[in-house]
């Protein structure tokens, strides 16, 4: 190779670095909602394949697109608004807790750790709790602004994300086309297999998960709602998020209230909170699980908290999402090559 070609290689590996970067700037202010058409153009797909059959591609894809609105982004839209509208009651609750008389046994074990631990003197609690408080309320007003700013934001994201599932429907082929060819593999089962893997992956990841916890938090603010505790629908949503997170669960919430209304003597409404939390809550996982993954691969404990975590502390909220995905998708392109079959 001559120096002529040399330079030649250079100034074309640069301008394609360059022309990389660049498409890269261009893209980046969309990656999050395309990542979100990506996702759920992944999850629509046997919904949309049934559609297209009877009514083209085109009309399929903006079907999906509307069944995506009335059937999720609507009701989580209401949800968001039920937890704005009960937040202030789920702050009075926490505060009368403080002031509420506990039982001797408790009161006792209490007053223990305040005498042993300085931190939990009546004063010092009393005056962090009192400062806590001023910094939160001067951050929310500090931010009000940018925090109407983020609306704004959401719902550009949001029509964005339609828009692009549409087309992430309907050029579905064509795109794993793409990218079947610039997959690092020689072998075209591998290809496919790799694409299986990833597609069950994110759908075990992502749309199961999501279900399961959304299932349980529904079902847990129901429970609140019947045994009269306030603001059912924000720790509904909180045993939601509780049950994103493989260690922890939805346990988390409903089992220290029941146990504080045990203490308290409500012994009815704690019994029928600890039975709709074990017969019920507990048990949604290990049934509708194995339901929405029979027959394809999952993450395991470890993976899935590690990617719900990092993908969170990388990417934000939407992090719960991209953190399975692109875990997902290093497992399925990492793992080792299966050895062809062979007859004697």
């Amino acid at each position: 190779m001559t120096d002529r070609d040399r330079l030649n290689h250079l100034i074309y590996y640069g301008a394609v670095i360059l022309v990389g970067y660049l498409l890269f700037q261009i893209v980046q202010p969309f990656l999050q909602p395309l990542g979100w058409a990506g996702v759920l153009a992944v999850c629509l797909q046997p919904i949309y394949q049934r559609l297209a059959l009877r009514m083209g591609a085109t009309k399929a894809a903006a079907l999906s697109m509307v069944l995506v609105l009335v059937l999720l982004v609507v009701p989580v839209w209401l949800v968001v608004l039920a937890i704005v509208n009960q937040a202030s009651q789920a702050t009075e609750t926490l505060q009368s807790l403080t002031t509420m008389s506990l039982p001797a046994p408790v009161a006792r074990a209490w007053q223990w750790l305040q005498e042993h631990v300085g931190y939990l003197a009546a004063d010092q609690l009393m005056t962090s709790v009192t400062d806590a408080g001023k910094r939160i309320v001067g951050a929310l007003a500090a931010s009000s602004g940018a925090v109407i700013a983020g609306v704004a934001v959401i719902l550009v994201q949001l029509v964005i994300t339609l828009f692009a599932l549409v087309f992430a429907l309907r050029d579905g082929s064509a795109i794993v086309a793409f990218i079947r060819r610039i997959l690092p593999f020689h072998d075209e089962a591998r290809r496919d297999r790799v694409l299986r893997e990833i597609g069950d992956l994110i759908y075990a990841s992502v749309t199961a998960g999501l279900a399961v916890a959304a299932t349980q938090g529904m079902i847990g603010g129901l429970a609140f709602w019947i045994v009269g505790v306030r603001a059912p629908v924000v720790w509904g949503a909180v045993m939601a998020l509780a049950a994103l997170i493989p260690v922890a669960g939805a346990w988390l919430v409903w089992l220290p209230v029941a146990i504080f209304m045990l203490a308290r003597g409500d012994i009815a409404h704690a019994v029928t909170l600890m039975i709709i939390g074990v017969g019920v809550i507990s048990t949604v996982d290990n049934v509708m699980r194995p339901w929405l993954l029979s027959g394809r691969s999952s993450l395991n404990g470890l993976a899935t908290f590690i990617a719900l975590i990092g993908g969170a502390s990388a990417f934000g909220f939407i992090g719960l999402v991209f953190g399975p995905v692109i875990v997902a998708i290093a497992m399925a392109l990492f793992s080792p090559e299966e050895e062809p079959e062979t007859t004697s």
